[in-house]
C-alpha cells in the first residue's frame, strides 16, 4: 500500500516560533505514524485511534496557535482561525467515512492529511512567522 510522509525540512518548515515548530514537527510525526499503520495493514481500530489522536492534537495546536496570534496582534487571526476550523471538519467529515467496511479510506484519509499538514505550514503558517519577523516578535 501507498505510504505519504512528512519530512521536515529546516529550511522550508520552520517558523522561527520554537514551540510552533515543535508542534508542527509532532504532527508530522502523528500523521507519519498513521501513514506506517496503514501501509502496513494494521487492524481498523488501531487506524481510527490514531486519527483521534491526530484530530485531537491538531485542534489543540490550533488554539494554542491563536492564542498566539492574538497575543501579538496578528492580522490575519480570524481568517486564519477560519481556515482552522475547516481543516478540522473536513478531516473529521473525511474520518467519519473510515468504518470497517471501508478500511481503503485510510490511504485517503493519510493522504489528505499529509497535504493539509503540508500546505498549511507552508503556506497559512508562513505569513505568522514573516509578520513576527517584521515586527520584531519574539516569541516563546
Amino acid at each position: 500500500m501507498q505510504k505519504f510522509y512528512l519530512v521536515w525540512d529546516e529550511s522550508r518548515h520552520a517558523l522561527g516560533i520554537p514551540s510552533i515548530d515543535a508542534e508542527h514537527r509532532g504532527l508530522m510525526a502523528l500523521v507519519n505514524e498513521l501513514s506506517e499503520l496503514v501501509a502496513h495493514g494494521s487492524d481498523f481500530e488501531q487506524a481510527r485511534r490514531q486519527m483521534e489522536k491526530i484530530l485531537d492534537f491538531a485542534a489543540d495546536h490550533f488554539r494554542r496557535e491563536e492564542a498566539l496570534m492574538r497575543r501579538h496582534g496578528f492580522p490575519g487571526l480570524e481568517q486564519h482561525a477560519v481556515e482552522h476550523e475547516k481543516l478540522l471538519h473536513k478531516a473529521t467529515t473525511l474520518m467519519e467515512t473510515y468504518d470497517p467496511e471501508h478500511a481503503d479510506r485510510a490511504v485517503l484519509i493519510t493522504a489528505f492529511l499529509t497535504d493539509c499538514a503540508e500546505n498549511h505550514i507552508l503556506h497559512e503558517d508562513r505569513a505568522i512567522s514573516q509578520y513576527f519577523a517584521e515586527r520584531g516578535i519574539r516569541a516563546d
